[in-house]
């Protein structure tokens, strides 16, 4: 046996010997009704690595030593031997159970329940029976009503261990669902950000095109022998930077390509994974922020991945602009053949001056005061790339110092209702 199958082992022997002391005697003082056999039915299916006769003969040596140790204690006047006489009919209950519990594969069944709660019905009553019969015999107890009692509480606690597993279940299945879910978020926040990132891989593959053509135009121009070597060899240079980057941008695309043919999303879809990753981001801040969202227009569309990013992008910035407590309001409306889509916070605010200058790439208010260092400033960067080259749309910001900041923006409805 490995390690973990010996943990899994004790486990389940040392619950369901502690619930074995919760009882009740409705036949004779020494003939008990206990909840150890609903905890170890429910151990045994969720612990399915282990030996059931293993885990039923441990579990049936150790109640029979425990429970005639704590008798003898509270009774030092009784003989050991009769104590161990008087429970060691106990070792049969569980004994008998583990081999029925095996012989049925009730782990097996788990999907029906009536054979589910009659096979363990079975299990439960058939080794209080024989317990019950040995005690009869050593003890003069009532066997027939011994019988009649045994064959109820064991309907009503195989009806109670079904219950208690059918919830387990259901609550195994919706935290699994959560999961899913969380993970699904993340994944399509991560893909948005790769497709933000993408863009500007174009771009830059734009700019390099432009800047080789232009060197190589100096090349041609130049007289001296050697300023056009100089020249040469940079427009080699740039052309292999240019095919480095086609294949970085060659890769991405096929590692994102999907059939968008058959996916769409809700703008309510959207701004929901949005709100999900913001209400962690705030609580992993520790920060009082109200994040809300107001949709006046509902729509369906395909290239979502873009404006996952904006949002994301821009909720961020607001939640840093947001020093300890405020609140961050996303709306969405619609304006003749625009989207108008508003990104509302009360946080510090920009300055007026600084108001030209917040999409200008490397400019950042933002500073990480552990480091002292600026951030990269490209964030509002590429939103704006992306809002005007890739939805032809625009970006407006209006901000008050130390009250409130927003940004409008304003894209062609026909962008993002392509469907």
């Amino acid at each position: 046996m490995n390690r973990k199958n010996i943990e899994n082992l004790t486990i389940i022997c040392l619950i369901t010997v502690f619930m074995g002391q919760i009882y009740l005697n409705p036949v004779s003082e020494n003939f008990r009704f206990t909840l150890a056999p609903i905890a170890l039915s429910i151990l045994l299916i969720y612990f399915r690595e282990t030996s059931v006769k293993l885990a039923t003969s441990l579990i049936a040596v150790l109640m029979f030593l425990f429970r005639s140790l704590v008798y003898y204690i509270g009774h030092p006047d009784v003989a050991v031997a009769e104590v161990m006489v008087q429970y060691l009919p106990v070792i049969i209950y569980y004994l008998l159970y583990g081999m029925l519990f095996t012989t049925f594969r009730i782990r097996e069944k788990l999907d029906t329940a009536k054979h589910l709660i009659l096979l363990l019905w079975i299990c439960d009553s058939a080794g209080n029976i024989a317990e019950a019969f040995i005690r009869g015999v050593w003890k003069g107890i009532a066997f027939e009503k011994a019988v009649l009692v045994t064959i109820l509480i064991g309907l009503i606690r195989a009806v109670f261990t079904y219950l208690i597993i059918l919830l387990v279940k259901r609550y195994q299945s919706r935290f699994e669902r959560e999961q899913r879910e969380q993970k699904f978020k993340e994944l399509m926040l991560f893909t948005a950000k790769l497709k933000s990132e993408l863009f500007f891989l174009k771009k830059s593959m734009s700019d390099i095109e432009s800047t080789m053509n232009e060197s190589y135009f100096l090349y041609n121009a130049l007289q001296d022998p050697g300023l056009k070597e100089h020249a040469l060899n940079v427009s080699r240079n740039i052309h292999e930077i240019k095919k480095d980057y086609y294949r970085v941008v060659v890769g991405m695309e096929k590692t994102l390509e999907e059939d968008k043919t058959d996916l769409c999303m809700s703008i309510d879809e959207i701004l929901s994974i949005i709100g999900a990753n913001t209400e962690k981001l705030i609580a992993d801040k520790g920060k009082n922020i109200v994040f809300d969202c107001v949709i006046e227009h509902h729509f369906q569309m395909q290239d979502y991945y873009p404006l996952i990013s904006i949002l994301n992008n821009m909720i961020i910035n607001a939640v840093d602009a947001i020093e300890s407590r405020g609140k961050i309001r996303v709306g969405v409306r619609m304006d003749q053949d625009d989207c108008i889509i508003d990104v509302f916070d009360n946080g510090h605010g920009i300055e007026s001056d600084e108001l030209e200058l917040i999409f200008k790439p490397g400019y950042s208010g933002k500073i990480d005061m552990e480091t002292g260092k600026f951030s990269t400033g490209l964030g509002l960067a590429h939103v704006q790339y992306i809002i005007e080259n890739h939805y032809g749309g625009d970006i407006k910001a209006s901000s008050y110092l130390n009250e409130y900041t927003n940004f409008e923006l304003k894209i062609p409805r026909i962008k993002l209702e392509e469907v």
